[in-house]
């Protein structure tokens, strides 16, 4: 039998592709094509999209979580400046610093509740 947070670590390997695929999609995609929530701006949007993939990824990938975070940090700076290739795009430090912030953080909260699920799973 496969233990609870195993089966959690394989769907987070699952959700971590996937919101990195929603990522080079809305990120190399021409502006008109992004999909955006239309009551979030686009910081905020940013901010989660790589918030949810640095924390799905650090909690996947537990032994490789420095690896996951200077992966995504290198891919949004490296997305950034490939906007600037699609003319109806622009890639600006200040988005990839939002970026970045999202991602540091979530892979931050995946490894402190990875912490605390071995900590609660552990007798005393």
């Amino acid at each position: 039998m496969i233990p609870p947070l195993e089966k959690l670590r394989r769907l987070a390997v699952f959700a971590g592709w996937a919101a990195l695929l929603a990522i080079l999609f809305s990120t190399l995609a021409p502006i008109n094509a992004r999909p955006h929530i239309p009551l979030l701006g686009a910081d905020v949007e940013r901010f989660l999209a790589y918030f949810g993939a640095g924390a799905t990824f650090a909690f996947a990938y537990p032994r490789q979580r420095w690896l996951v975070l200077a992966s995504i940090v290198a891919l949004a700076m490296g997305l950034e400046w490939l906007q600037t290739l699609e003319e109806t795009r622009h890639g600006l430090p200040h988005d990839a610093i939002v970026k970045i912030a999202g991602a540091t953080l979530g892979t931050i909260l995946a490894a402190a509740f990875d912490t605390m699920a071995q900590r609660f799973r552990k007798p005393a």
